[in-house]
């Protein structure tokens, strides 16, 4: 066993960390927790210890600190390692702000002598847009289809995901075996080895050119195979190899604040949080009528912290006239403040025309009013996401500076 010294600073995991750290497999011992630098000078005076582990917000840390320390190793659990390499610090662990206890690992690793290399991250260009929804009958599966399908005929591949653990749909309308190299067995593989290959993804059916379909779940028990890091990872990994990623993520949505720890364990919602995290687009779908309505404005206000990180747009389906469309979308910008709003009419025969053949109404009928909204729809997403591609490409990192108590 080895002894650690902890000083964490004011961070609202270091209950979780601690009490982590002191799990039996990892061989490790946190002797004494610390506030800061000098608190941590005095520590090692009167107890052994093998490490001493701080973060970006432990105050009082300076060199003093460090010629005191001699041999014993300072770890940083960090957002800023130039900074601490540069300092002197023993080994640096990137912190993962949605998943801050993920450095255990690390940490413990560390100490066993098995830290390996850093791994080159690929940087993932692709946009991943989230397809929200309260309740049934809103048009996620719909606008899925609809909206991939214009994505694809703008030259970028795109890959649909059924992410709805409590009834995925999107295999069965356009004409696929249910869960067949689907979600759960994306899952799993990046549970086996870590990481999807480019080769991962061509076993997933294409449906058209540019245009990959990742169906959802076997069967909706199955949602407590899903664990919350391999999502994370298939998201990111999507985004690589995909220009568009669209998800569909079901119809109930859950401000589970608990989703930061406990990675291990299976969350109901958990599909959907994720993707929620990933997006930098979220378009809420709902009915033009006044059940539509009161169900997003309830739940827009409910949950929009879970939009916060995201540009959201709404799809109103069912409208019959210029005039109701105008009323509805002035009724959403009114009692929400999102002001992208799209609407398309209602039109059964080409609806189920469509599902007859498992094919789209944009590719049958080009010049529908349905295909227009959402060839405008998929334009616009698009253009702001090359905008804000090139801002970021011109934008010059700058050092993170640390923030330190007096």
């Amino acid at each position: 066993m080895k002894n650690l010294i902890v000083a964490l600073g004011l961070v609202d995991w270091e209950s979780q960390f601690v009490s982590g750290l002191g799990h039996p497999m990892f061989g490790l011992t946190v002797q004494r927790r610390c506030v800061d630098g000098i608190d941590i000078r005095a520590a090692i005076q009167v107890v052994e210890c093998q490490g001493v582990i701080v973060t970006d917000t432990t105050p009082r840390i300076d060199h003093d600190l460090l010629i005191e320390l001699g041999d014993i190793p300072l770890i940083a659990i960090t957002q800023d390692q130039d900074y601490w390499k540069e300092f002197g610090a023993t080994h640096c662990i990137a912190l993962d702000l949605n998943n801050p206890v993920s450095a255990l690992k690390l940490v413990a690793e560390f100490f066993r002598g098995e830290v390996q290399a850093p791994k080159p991250e690929t940087i993932a260009h692709g946009l991943h847009i989230a397809i929200a929804g309260f309740g049934g009958s809103c048009g996620r599966s719909f606008t899925v289809k609809e909206l991939s399908w214009q994505f694809s005929q703008l030259g970028g591949k795109s890959v649909m995901v059924d992410g709805d653990t409590y009834g995925p749909t999107l295999d069965q309308e356009l004409g696929y075996d249910l869960g067949f190299n689907g979600l759960l067995d994306m899952c799993r593989t990046l549970e086996k080895k870590t990481v999807l290959a480019h080769s991962d993804f061509e076993i997933i059916p294409e449906v058209a050119p540019r245009l990959w379909l990742i169906p959802g779940l076997p069967r909706t028990s199955r949602w407590t195979d899903l664990r919350i890091p391999a999502l994370r990872e298939l998201w990111l990994r999507a985004k690589q190899n995909y220009d568009f990623v669209i998800s569909d993520i079901g119809p109930i949505l859950e401000a589970e604040h608990g989703l930061t720890h406990e990675t291990s364990l299976p969350r109901r919602h958990a599909t959907s949080l994720t993707a929620l995290e990933s997006a930098r687009v979220t378009v809420i779908c709902a009915r033009a009528d006044a059940v539509g309505l009161a169900r997003l404005v309830r739940g827009y206000l409910e949950f929009h912290e879970l939009f916060s990180k995201s540009d959201v747009y709404v799809m109103l389906w069912g409208v019959t006239s210029e005039s109701h469309a105008r009323d509805v979308s002035n009724a959403v910008t009114r009692h929400t403040g999102i002001e992208s709003v799209t609407t398309v009419p209602l039109d059964w025969d080409a609806s189920r025309k469509a599902l007859d053949s498992t094919s789209f109404i944009g590719k049958q009928n080009p010049k529908h009013e349905i295909t227009k909204q959402f060839e405008k729809l998929a334009k616009i997403i698009a253009d702001q996401h090359e905008v804000s591609n090139q801002i970021t490409s011109i934008t010059k990192p700058r050092k993170k500076l640390l923030k330190r108590a007096a």
